[in-house]
């Protein structure tokens, strides 16, 4: 009696131990499983530097970042483009606000004059998007918190390239200045910067400003030059040529009647801003939207080239233009983006309205 108890006991402690050491191994399988799906879920994130002259269509770009998913903007820079940098800062703010978002991203306020002073005399009321770059549109009830704007833009840049190297993308929205910069005060970031991306310059000489520069480009020829001839890692630019391209560019009436038909409160804000300068036979181009949806997804680029680049700067008449070495085309750290899948750009549109 006594060994047969004995032997029963001894077998039920050894099924407990078994039993025991399953759980422990199953424990151990979930920790990893949940480590390791941790581990993918920040390997998967794309950080982003997103520099801007907010302008609507810059808007459009940056709420388009907001919402995809794996995209975190670590800061926004503003520089002086379609407006002086303050403004610039406003119109960032006021979408940041709309979404929720003013106190998680920092906003800083860049260079508020190109590199080489004097720039040419603009009369700010002649601007396209107005004085203040959204159309000088009065918003009703509470305004934007100012204090919220940094001012010690390229140390914090600096700062955060430096924390995530290799993996920051910087997007750049308006003319180069903040980046140059960047390049030539902490010129380590040149190394570790993971890749640009650029609403700019153009492919065939087809310019939007003068006689063959694009805005962007010409509003500082000497910040594009300096970032095409130092940055060698890749420079992904989606020109003035691109964007006006038929295929791209959206009908008025669908602008307003489809995208503009929603409660979305960056839409709602949008909306009067790109209605104002428009007139009855022009159509919507929603040129900075693309280079971030160009960023985001990669696959809706139909076409792209590589090249050696440059950038004009003592062209009486081509100052500011993008050179591009066609003569070896395939070489160079430049790569053009020429067309995009227009249905797959107005559905991400579309989704964009209706969040």
């Amino acid at each position: 009696m006594w060994c047969r108890t004995s032997i029963k006991n001894q077998t039920m402690e050894r099924v407990s131990l078994f039993a025991l050491l399953l759980t422990a191994l199953a424990l151990v399988l979930v920790i990893s499983t949940n480590a390791k799906s941790a581990a993918n879920n920040i390997a998967s994130i794309r950080r982003v530097i997103v520099d801007v002259d907010a302008g609507p269509d810059d808007a459009w770009a940056v709420y388009h970042l907001l919402e995809t998913p794996d995209v975190h903007i670590e800061a926004i820079s503003c520089v002086r483009g379609n407006t002086n940098v303050t403004n610039v800062g406003r119109n960032v703010l006021r979408i940041l606000t709309a979404v929720g978002k003013e106190s998680e991203i920092p906003v800083y306020l860049g260079s508020n004059e190109r590199l080489i002073t004097p720039a040419p005399v603009v009369d700010p009321d002649s601007m396209f998007f107005g004085s203040d770059g959204f159309s000088d549109v009065i918003f009703e009830g509470s305004h934007p918190n100012m204090s919220l704007l940094r001012s010690d833009t390229l140390s914090e840049l600096y700062k955060l390239i430096n924390l995530y190297r290799y993996e920051i993308s910087y997007i750049s929205l308006g003319p180069l200045t903040n980046l140059a910069l960047l390049f030539k005060v902490y010129p380590e970031t040149r190394e570790w910067i993971k890749d640009v991306h650029i609403m700019g310059g153009n492919r065939h000489g087809v310019g939007n400003t003068q006689n063959a520069a694009e805005f962007n480009f010409f509003g500082d020829p000497e910040a594009a030059n300096i970032v095409i001839n130092n940055y060698l890692g890749s420079i992904n630019i989606l020109p003035w040529e691109t964007a006006s391209k038929d295929s791209l560019v959206m009908n008025q009436t669908w602008r307003f009647d489809v995208l503009g038909k929603t409660s979305n409160p960056v839409v709602q804000i949008l909306n009067p801003v790109e209605r104002k300068p428009l007139g009855p036979e022009d159509n919507w181009m929603p040129c900075d939207v693309l280079v971030a949806m160009s960023f985001t997804h990669p696959e809706l680029v139909t076409e792209r080239k590589r090249y050696r680049a440059d950038v004009e700067l003592h062209g009486w008449l081509t100052r500011g233009q993008l050179v591009l070495d066609h003569a070896n085309e395939g070489t160079g750290n430049v790569t053009i983006i020429d067309n995009m899948d227009t249905a797959g750009v107005v559905e991400k549109l579309i989704d964009l309205a209706s969040v």
